[in-house]
């Protein structure tokens, strides 16, 4: 009888039993494993930027993302609104919005880090620059998954961690704190849904972005081509700055001014409309 009362009593508790949690690394080993390897990916994607008022439509971008493993990544947007061009090659980023470089990171642009990093050192690495603490690993439990947390003490949700299934070893969720000076932080949700197949790897087909509660952005994969040919200067950081500097080198000085002006307004409406 006694025994029957301690096997409902872990029946009831409401969390996953802790008795034994895998240790950070070997959840990464294990996470890098499932991932796969890639070495090139071009990713034709719709970008869906949500108001903050419901009832309000979201507006929606064709995006193109070039996935040069692990170094190098490209995003590109270009509508009758805006062009935008979003440029990695290791820790060095560069972005240009409408024939202008843009200053400041966008935290939106963080997704891809992670689906970049498919190894045990480079995810440590990748996590541990994101502000997850990879030493600190628990169980826990979101939506209907078991998950183990990275970075975190379940269901502490007040520092960035990381959330992978605990039956496919594939990340889920990547939460980024910002502890703001401010009395409130600001949470960044990444979600990465629907993982797909391809070739020796696997791939997210949707990632969600919810700012503070709020669904912000969803990129959602329409097609995309493996080990595609890809021109070494679309890559290149050094030829983007130059190709910039090529465009405007014959512009007179106060025209200049007048459009520096012009597209740091422009840059500051777009970063609008992904808050």
């Amino acid at each position: 009888m006694a025994f029957t009362s301690i096997l409902l009593a872990s029946a009831a508790a409401p969390h996953p039993a802790a008795a034994y949690v895998l240790e950070g690394p070997h959840v990464l080993d294990l996470t890098a494993e499932a991932m796969g390897t890639i070495a090139v990916l071009q990713a034709n994607q719709k970008l869906f930027v949500y108001p903050q008022t419901p009832e309000t439509p979201p507006t929606v971008y064709d995006e193109t993302a070039t996935y040069v493993m692990p170094e190098r990544f490209r995003s590109d947007i270009v509508s009758d609104q805006v062009q935008r061009t979003h440029l990695v090659f290791a820790d060095s980023s560069l972005t240009v919005v409408d024939g202008r470089m843009a200053a400041g990171e966008n935290p939106f642009d963080r997704y891809q880090q992670l689906l970049r990093s498919r190894t045990r050192p480079r995810l440590m690495r990748t996590l541990n620059r994101l502000g997850v603490e990879t030493a600190i690993t628990s169980l826990g439990r979101l939506g209907e998954k078991v998950v183990f947390v990275l970075g975190a003490r379940y269901p502490d949700e007040s520092v960035s961690q990381l959330a992978i299934d605990k039956e496919t070893f594939l990340p889920i969720r990547l939460l980024l704190v910002d502890r703001g000076v401010a009395a409130a932080d600001t949470r960044l949700e990444i979600f990465y849904r629907n993982w797909q197949k391809i070739q020796s790897g696997r791939f997210p087909f949707q990632v969600e972005f919810v700012v503070n509660g709020h669904l912000a952005r969803d990129i959602r994969v329409a097609d995309l081509r493996i080990n595609p040919s890809i021109p070494a200067d679309l890559m290149d950081l050094e030829a983007l700055k130059t190709s910039i500097a090529q465009a405007h080198s014959d512009t007179p000085q106060g025209q200049k001014q007048e459009a520096v002006d012009e597209v740091q307004q422009a840059v500051q409406d777009f970063q609008k409309k992904f808050e």
